[in-house]
């Protein structure tokens, strides 16, 4: 099936390009399953209550048909020795009776999509250092999963001794991530949660109501983007300290920005309160390297 969507998207890319000559290449590495949208229509007059006003009524939602629909799928397009990556929504429809799956829609994705740069992520590997008061860690984390906001990973940290480091720790980690804009808020460049942008954007649509022209006012334009991630140590695959021992509870707080992770380490408060600070820190600093397929070496 796979190869059947490649060779339908394929094509369906040619001629959105005007039958120029392509070279496309399409990765359902990041891939992942959009939520199933519904249809608001109105009330079904067979279900009315007739002693309901009209602003009491509630609007009827009819599911669309089978339709699976699939965000992050990734292609390359190489046209004239340039190349340009691009990320898609598929809408493919279902055939019962045949048990297969035909290409009804392929739209462009916008790339400010958090859920999409969340995804990005996925079955991607990071490295680089931990540093602590007093020892440096070679570090490497790896996302195993990115989904809704969640996140589970496996993060390594050892020291450099050969042939045999006298510390490290393997451990899966877990955690949750949210997604910023930076926008020009009155003449301020700002962060804001995905959230907050889209009440700043409801706002303006709603003020722009039956303006026109330069009585509108603008939607504030997404600058950057970064990710504030925080992940907890949840269990210890393999672990040997040399002259203490690794924290079960340790917490990581790290941001993404600019294709580059940093932050910090530490114990976070016993309880939920105002004061969220971590103790005993540790800074970390990590960029995306090659996808590893394999199990590091560690000593038993």
């Amino acid at each position: 099936m796979r190869d059947n969507i490649t060779l339908v998207l394929v094509m369906s890319l040619m001629v959105l390009f005007h039958g120029q000559a392509l070279a496309a290449e399409v990765d359902f590495s990041k891939a992942y399953i959009l939520p199933k949208i519904a249809i608001p229509t109105e009330t079904d007059p067979l279900t009315e209550d007739e002693s309901l006003t009209e602003d009491e009524k509630a609007p009827v939602e009819i599911p669309l048909p089978s339709v699976l629909r699939i965000g992050g799928v990734e292609t390359t397009e190489t046209h004239n020795d340039e190349v340009t990556v691009f990320n898609w929504i598929l809408s493919l429809g279902f055939n019962p009776d045949k048990a297969t799956f035909h290409l009804q829609e392929a739209n462009l994705q916008n790339h400010f999509d958090p859920q999409l740069l969340q995804q990005q992520l996925h079955g991607t590997t990071w490295t680089g250092e931990y540093k602590t008061a007093k020892s440096l860690y070679f570090t490497e984390l790896r996302f195993i999963s990115v989904q809704n906001g969640f996140i589970g990973a496996e993060i390594i940290h050892r020291t450099a001794e050969e042939p045999e480091p006298s510390s490290f720790l393997q451990a899966k980690v877990t955690g949750d991530i949210t997604t910023q804009y930076q926008i020009d808020e009155n003449g301020e460049l700002v962060w804001v949660d995905v959230e907050r942008y889209e009440e700043i954007v409801a706002k303006i649509n709603e003020s722009n109501e039956g303006k026109e022209g330069d009585d509108m006012a603008p939607i504030p334009t997404i600058l950057e983007t970064r990710q504030l991630i925080r992940l907890k140590r949840m269990r210890s695959i393999n672990a040997r300290h040399a002259s203490s021992r690794w924290g079960s509870h340790s917490e990581y707080r790290l941001l993404l920005e600019k294709n580059k992770i940093t932050g910090g380490a530490g114990t976070p408060p016993e309880s939920y309160s105002s004061s969220d600070v971590l103790t005993g820190n540790g800074v970390i600093e990590l960029t995306i390297s090659e996808e590893i397929d394999t199990e590091p070496a560690l000593p038993e």
